[in-house]
């Protein structure tokens, strides 16, 4: 399936939540299948921190790397495009092509860097909204997504639970935690210490690229459980070579995996778009201003599948249920069903363990048609 990145400039204000107003804005998306005549039969795909707009297909026949998640959009595919028609947009504060920190301020003429301001998980979705506007969606068949692409999705049932027909909410919880926070804070300080960042303003002089590679390091390891690290490398050295002795080298294929990963960290992501993207997930609570979750989803009438992983142990199944038991209390006949999966793949098995995955929302679909 060979797709086209598209993009659409958005001149009225957008108000963001810190106050601030962002004009005017790019929302870059791809989309996957026809909209039918009625505008009914349209997903939006909502994609978690590190990933972007290019969801599925190839640019062109050649291209080696497809969309993040092309095992579950396609012909005959869960997210069936002869059926579906499917849109992912790149979030605000991205750096795949939506308007963010590596933008360029038109009153400038030089890219945001920290002058960008901060924006929200619920600022994604309004300027989501307004896409689908534009797109001449009113309500989405389906919207799904994981991790902070479920955060998302989360907040649509929020704000707009009317465009929601049916929700798919994959490794997400209704507010971040303290153990989250952590992470993040980790990695902010791997890449703010890292002497090149500049506060921010290195885009002439080259990034933290040190910085980077530590983040995406600490990342691996947060993903790849520890049935993973041990059943795809285990204690193998490199190319079978024997034990070298020296503190500085990469002995074992796990350390050559890491520091390969590492080295090619600062060509997938712009150092201020993490900031920008941890920082939307650490003021994510959708009971901060309505300390009951059930009241939150008061408007909520959508089908609604939640999937946790038994080895996500950042957002693990028990807080997931949360959400369950918060829709079932705010409307006790709506059809909630949270499917627990067993994985070895941990927090990342949405995408990279995506069979089971995939069966769950076929049936899932199949059920609401």
């Amino acid at each position: 399936m060979i797709v086209e990145k598209k993009n659409l400039l958005f001149d009225t204000p957008l108000h963001l939540e810190s106050g601030k107003i962002l004009r005017p804005y790019q929302m870059v998306y791809e989309t996957y299948g026809a909209l039918n005549a009625s505008g009914s039969n349209a997903i939006l795909v909502c994609h978690a921190l590190t990933s972007d707009s290019h969801a599925a297909g190839k640019y062109h026949p050649e291209d080696p790397r497809p969309g993040w998640w092309d095992g579950m959009i396609g012909p005959g595919k869960p997210l069936d495009t002869a059926k579906y028609f499917v849109v992912c947009s790149n979030v605000l504060g991205g750096c795949g092509g939506t308007t963010g920190p590596s933008s360029i301020n038109p009153k400038t003429g030089a890219p945001y860097g920290l002058r960008f301001p901060v924006v929200t998980i619920g600022d994604m979705v309004e300027a989501q909204a307004r896409l689908s506007d534009a797109l001449n969606i009113e309500q989405y068949q389906t919207i799904l997504g994981g991790c902070m692409g479920g955060f998302q999705v989360l907040e649509w049932l929020k704000r707009y639970p009317k465009r929601c027909k049916n929700a798919v909410v994959l490794s997400a919880t209704p507010r971040t935690t303290t153990h989250n926070l952590g992470l993040w804070e980790v990695f902010r300080q791997a890449i703010i210490r890292d002497p090149a960042f500049k506060n921010g303003d290195y885009y002439e002089s080259g990034g933290p690229d040190s910085g980077l590679a530590l983040t995406t390091l600490f990342g691996i390891m947060m993903w790849m459980s520890r049935k993973v690290m041990a059943d795809r490398f285990g204690l193998k050295t490199v190319a079978g070579q024997p034990l070298s002795y020296d503190c500085l080298h990469d002995d074992f294929e796990f350390q050559a995996f890491l520091r390969s990963v590492g080295e090619n960290a600062a060509n997938r992501f712009d150092a201020n778009s993490l900031l920008y993207l941890w920082k939307a997930m650490d003021y994510f609570d959708l009971t901060r201003k309505c300390q009951d979750l059930s009241q939150v989803f008061s408007g909520v009438t959508a089908h609604v599948l939640l999937i946790s992983y038994s080895s996500d142990w950042r957002y693990p199944p028990e807080e997931m249920d949360e959400i369950k038991r918060a829709l079932r209390a705010a409307h006790p006949s709506l059809p909630v069903l949270h499917k627990t999966l067993k994985s070895n793949f941990g927090h990342g098995a949405f995408i990279y363990d995506g069979e089971e995955t995939g069966r769950v929302i076929s049936e899932f679909l199949q059920h609401i048609s």
